[in-house]
């Protein structure tokens, strides 16, 4: 399964041709763990959970993990990105499916048709909820990423 970080390799990667100070975006703070509660997780998953597992980088991608039983799992992954960033992957979140995501801001889609991973944006921060757990993620999912993309600012 792809990640959502390899998602917006390409919108990364045609950053690089403006100068320098456009490029920096802006601090995530590694605040997945602030967006994605215990409690959340639990819900979505239908079970207890361990948990988080946090990682960051210094002024870069936030994510946040917690395991159920098996494969069972919810990851939140938090991107900063530039305005010219967010501005292409709205682009690309536009030729993707969105069907159920009112509610979730301007941008948000589903990363393909298993709705095992759903994309927005909040300004210009991304956000990515994969979910893996028994039978159809849709619901479970839309409620978790309903609660991050509020909390985020």
């Amino acid at each position: 399964m792809r990640t959502a970080a390899s998602c917006v390799v390409l919108v990364l990667a045609a950053a690089i041709a403006t100068p320098a100070e456009a490029q920096t975006p802006p601090k995530s703070g590694g605040i997945a763990c602030s967006l994605l509660t215990k409690e959340d997780a639990a819900a979505a998953l239908g079970e207890s959970v361990t948990g988080p597992r946090d990682t960051q980088s210094p002024n870069g991608p936030s994510a946040c993990e917690y395991t159920g039983s098996g494969l069972h799992k919810v990851q939140l992954n938090v991107i900063p990105m530039t305005a010219q960033q967010a501005g292409m992957y709205k682009a690309m979140c536009a030729q993707k499916k969105n069907d159920g995501l009112t509610g979730l801001g301007e941008t948000a889609c589903w990363y393909n048709d298993k709705h095992a991973e759903l994309q927005m944006l909040k300004g210009t921060m991304f956000l990515s909820i994969e979910m893996q757990r028994s039978g159809d993620p849709t619901e479970a999912i839309k409620a978790v990423a309903k609660k991050v993309y509020d909390r985020a600012k």
